[in-house]
């Protein structure tokens, strides 16, 4: 397991690595040197395998640190909920939140306690529904919409268009669409408003929506979902081909069945202070990707984020890791560059050390398979949402919220 922990102040400031290595399961205990640091209390952050956690301990106490047990998937550890003041070294497991009110005392024990937010009973084929009954014709690729709101939309409130210029249809009156010919298209949804054509310049910022893309012909379907621009809503798709070939992306099942607001909890809390700005600058309609908002933009506040590693690694890129290099983007987004290819190419090894992509690993471990699309490339090695195949069927788009 790659295990990193760091210490920093009870202002979030970094003060030094205490441990970052390659370490076999066990019990282990971790000793901080508390000479020259003046009697207060300060921040312990263990990550094991890119999972955080957060822990804060007393200079005064001379000594273990912390104690760790290395096994199963998440670490046993005794940790405490910080005060807003750390800002977001937390972390959250997809679909349990941790909560994020500030503890206005740094007196007292606390214990890190999960709690699941979804209500998701595992129950993959009532998800979607009797297969057998949806439309389906020889030599047609016919899409299904189901809504999947957990109750917060009905049907008839619920629109679907084809292309940025097509008609919004109610879902109430229509779910089905036959994309066999439909070359370079998008499916629309929208949730809660009807837009007037064309829907691309009439979705206001203060709507929920969001998109499947893809490209069909001679019977195949090639096509993702996608958070390169931003997460709007829970989004799954599930494509059946005629040869029996049957593949699901997108969010996975958990995420349907937990309220909204509990996706931009845990985004808060999951990722570093450089990113938590996109849990809330366009809350709670969209998570935008933090490459389009002005703090990874040229001027903005973490334009230079990935700079000192670019030169570590000799690539030359724009604020946002912007180049036009398969290989190169997806080493910086993912922090894999200085590897071997072998380990570029292992989803294992990504996301481990900043900089890197947090908003892209967030949706990553949220996604069916680990299979997203969190920035341009990320189908670099194979690790984007795309599912290509003939003979293709029928697709269902399960809309969340």
């Amino acid at each position: 397991m790659q295990v990193h922990i760091s210490m920093y102040d009870l202002e979030g400031r970094f003060i030094k690595d205490i441990m970052d290595g390659k370490m076999a399961q066990g019990n282990y205990a971790v000793s901080a040197e508390s000479r020259n640091m003046s009697n207060q209390f300060h921040v312990i952050r263990l990550s094991i395998d890119g999972v955080s956690h957060v822990m804060k301990f007393s200079s005064v106490t001379r000594g273990n640190a912390a104690s760790a047990k290395l096994g199963g998937s998440i670490p046993e550890a005794r940790l405490e909920k910080l005060a807003a003041v750390v800002d977001t070294l937390h972390a959250t497991e997809p679909a349990h939140s941790l909560g994020i009110t500030p503890i206005q005392a740094y007196t007292g024990t606390y214990d890190f306690t999960l709690t699941k937010t979804s209500t998701w009973n595992g129950d993959t084929a009532a998800f979607w529904g009797d297969t057998g009954k949806l439309k389906k014709a020889a030599g047609k690729i016919w899409c299904t919409f189901i809504n999947r709101t957990n109750g917060a939309f009905a049907d008839s409130q619920i629109y679907w268009c084809l292309g940025d210029f097509g008609t919004p249809i109610r879902l109430s009156d229509s779910s089905t669409i036959d994309i066999s010919t439909s070359t370079a298209g998008r499916l629309y949804v929208m949730l809660g408003y009807k837009p007037a054509p064309p829907p691309d310049s009439s979705r206001p910022g203060n709507a929920v929506w969001d998109w499947e893309e893809h490209t069909c012909g001679n019977g195949g379907y090639n096509g993702n979902l996608t958070r390169v621009d931003a997460f709007g809503t829970p989004l799954s798709i599930r494509l059946h081909c005629t040869d029996g070939y049957d593949a699901a992306r997108g969010e996975i099942y958990d995420v349907f069945y937990e309220p909204r607001q509990a996706i931009f909890d845990e985004y808060a809390n999951e990722v570093p202070y450089q990113f938590t700005d996109q849990a809330t600058i366009q809350a709670p309609y969209r998570i935008p990707d933090p490459g389009m908002t002005p703090n990874f933009s040229t001027g903005g506040l973490y334009a230079h984020y990935w700079d000192a590693y670019q030169a570590s690694v000799g690539v030359t890129a724009g604020p946002y890791c912007g180049i036009n290099d398969p290989v190169k983007s997806s080493g910086l987004h993912r922090h894999t560059l200085e590897l071997p290819l072998a380990e570029q190419q292992n989803g294992k090894y990504h996301y481990l050390k900043a900089p890197c992509n947090f908003y892209s690993y967030f949706f990553h471990r949220r996604a069916i398979l680990r299979l997203q699309y969190g920035f341009p490339y990320d189908d670099c090695y194979g690790f984007s949402s795309f599912i290509a195949h003939g003979n293709a069927q029928w697709l269902i788009i399960a809309v969340g919220y």
